[in-house]
């Protein structure tokens, strides 16, 4: 394996990844694929019109199969989707047309360590990097100027990465008998994990589990945090979707108190992903 500090090897590996499965995506993890990942997805759209308002300027950072763009476009923002896979971009950019929606949002391959490439004739209104697009990022200090020179002033970023701590995850796996498991999102450094179990088989990506500190600490010299939050805290992750089914009584339950607690500290950091709120200095 190559040097993990090679940001060139890290994104070709992220972009090859997550190439392969795109075909796949949205058969697994869209709206009728998993009960989880679509709940996680609804209630981020739901954060991101809070926080940005109708015909924003926005740019996304791994947009993915462009689910969030396209809701916020039909809400009347404007959307540069960018994502490292040139598979997902195309997507992303292929539902916009469908849609009709492609003059409020445009697709492009591009690293999330490269937007200072971008040259826009106005600063965005503000930005956002949801599901964990970020962990695969090796340079966050990349993005973090690159945001500041690309967001106006007072402008927000709504950053959602795969969480260090997850209370849900370790018990799942105690009581499913992989102990070792249980601590996995603890380790320091670079691990290879799988996409999802999608398209062709031993599809694995490089990633690290990210935690508020390094989050702050990464974006400190151009953003403040502004507001924390667990996405989810108490539901059932994608992994653990049969769940919804099994036990739906149970699931509307945990969701009513979800919403309750996920923003109160310190449970807003002990979710399966960590949401912050940026405001540009």
């Amino acid at each position: 394996m190559a040097d993990p500090s090679d940001v060139a090897h890290l994104q070709a590996r992220a972009a090859q990844a997550f190439d392969a499965v795109a075909a796949d995506y949205d058969g697994a993890y869209g709206e009728y694929g998993n009960r989880a990942m679509a709940w996680m997805r609804a209630e981020s759209i739901e954060l991101l019109a809070e926080v940005f308002s109708d015909g924003s300027s926005l740019l996304e950072l791994g947009c993915g199969t462009g689910v969030e763009a396209l809701a916020l476009a039909r809400r009347g923002c404007k959307v540069l989707a960018t994502d490292v896979s040139p598979a997902m971009a195309a997507i992303a950019g292929r539902k916009a047309r469908q849609a009709g929606l492609q003059h409020r949002v445009c697709a492009l391959a591009l690293p999330a360590g490269s937007i200072r490439a971008l040259k826009p004739s106005m600063p965005f209104d503000g930005a956002y990097a949801s599901f964990g697009g970020l962990n695969c990022e090796p340079n966050l200090a990349r993005v973090a100027e690159g945001l500041g020179q690309l967001v106006r002033p007072c402008g927000a970023f709504v950053c959602g990465v795969m969480n260090r701590t997850y209370v849900f995850e370790v018990l799942w796996y105690l009581l499913h008998g992989r102990s070792g498991s249980s601590l996995r999102r603890m380790q320091r450094g670079w691990l290879s994990a799988p996409v999802g179990g999608l398209g062709a088989t031993n599809v694995a990506v490089l990633t690290r589990y990210l935690g508020l500190r390094q989050l702050r600490s990464a974006f400190a010299p151009w953003f403040r945090v502004e507001h924390v939050q667990a996405l989810p805290l108490l539901m059932p992750p994608p992994y653990a979707a049969s769940l919804y089914h099994r036990h739906a009584r149970l699931v509307g339950r945990l969701e009513r108190w979800d919403r309750a607690l996920r923003s109160r500290m310190p449970l807003a950091m002990l979710g399966d992903h960590l949401v912050v709120v940026f405001r540009h200095l």
